[in-house]
């Protein structure tokens, strides 16, 4: 398969053109800029993929030893420079936070405690209302972890899991994506990246990816998602305040309990420990989802049989990645489309 500059990819030509060059060269390396740092020449190799049969792939995180290395570099040559000081050990816990959520909404790892404290809940239920938080939707949990399980459970015992579920969102989870979905580069701060998304505005307009995939998604049966609450007429007053707005957040969740009589499970579900507990001490049953460390990620043997989406959601993740042999894919171009997003569609930046 030829490429072109500017081409954009579908999902199936993306398929096609990671096998292809899979089977030629046996080994891939994804390296990508920083550019949430500004960083455009600073390319960080963070993700190496190998074809190990028919449709299936194994995956080497960098260690963090070389993320810690390469953060400790750009912090001594950056430093002085107006406007581009980093702090290196914020810059490697980013680059490990920033790598481990894309592989999280890749299905490539999952919550360490899914099964003891979350499966174990829902698998008593036939029906389940679930009320997500941010964070819940920002790393595309629903479909990456929490529907692929069910469905892999559903037929292990008699009463295996839900089938029959209702995503209820609050309006205030979707203003938090909605605010970080908007956030781009200005031409003062980065010109050659002006009007691209920064990480908030991708991983929030891939958030709003997530939600159109539940809203049209015809394989998710037994699945309705709907929002819930209404903005408060004190918002503006609030609106910068995260713990208010989490409290609040919380608070549309009880009142859309209290105003229905729904008899089966009905769960708020975050990935932030103190939300989940203070929703427990306001009397809402929730489920946290424990997010793996990304140390123990480089030790574990990473596999599954699609790469595709392992290389979309790093490229989301950083915007830009490059795979060596190949060519640089961007998630990015002006003009782009909310049909874009809904196909998962990437363009090719360069040939190599």
């Amino acid at each position: 398969m030829k490429l072109k500059v500017g081409e954009l990819l579908e999902c199936d030509q993306l398929d096609e053109l990671l096998i292809e060059h899979l089977d030629e060269v046996g080994k891939i390396s994804v390296r990508v800029p920083i550019l949430d740092y500004y960083l455009l020449d600073e390319n960080l190799e963070i993700l190496s993929i190998e074809k190990i049969g028919e449709r299936k792939f194994a995956y080497r995180l960098s260690s963090s030893s070389s993320i810690e290395s390469f953060s400790m570099d750009v912090g001594t040559r950056l430093q002085g420079r107006k406007g581009r000081k980093v702090d290196p050990l914020e810059l490697k816990r980013k680059i490990e936070e920033w790598t481990r959520d894309a592989m999280l909404r890749a299905s490539l790892c999952e919550h360490g405690n899914l099964e003891r404290d979350v499966m174990r809940f829902l698998k008593s239920y036939d029906d389940v209302i679930l009320a997500p938080d941010t964070n819940i939707l920002l790393d595309c949990v629903t479909t990456s972890i929490l529907l692929p399980k069910i469905e892999q459970k559903i037929g292990e015992e008699l009463k295996g899991c839900p089938n029959w579920i209702l995503i209820a969102i609050p309006k205030l989870v979707m203003y938090e994506v909605e605010r970080k979905a908007i956030r781009k580069f200005s031409m003062s701060e980065f010109p050659e990246r002006a009007g691209w998304p920064k990480y908030d505005g991708r991983i929030g307009q891939r958030a709003l990816q997530e939600v159109l995939e539940l809203d049209t998604n015809i394989d998710y049966r037994g699945v309705s998602i709907m929002t819930i609450g209404e903005i408060p007429s004190t918002f503006d007053s609030f609106k910068n305040d995260q713990t208010r707005l989490d409290s609040e957040i919380r608070y549309q969740v009880r009142d859309f309990i209290s105003r229905i009589s729904f008899h089966k499970g009905i769960f708020f579900i975050t990935q932030d420990r103190v939300n989940a507990m203070m929703a427990r001490a306001e009397g809402l049953q929730s489920l946290f989802l424990q997010k793996p460390e990304y140390n123990k990620l480089t030790k574990e043997s990473l596999r599954n049989e699609n790469v595709t989406r392992v290389i979309y959601e790093t490229a989301v993740t950083y915007g830009e990645i490059r795979i060596n042999g190949l060519g640089g894919f961007s998630i990015f171009w002006p003009g782009k489309h909310v049909l874009d997003w809904e196909k998962s569609r990437i363009a090719v930046t360069k040939i190599f």
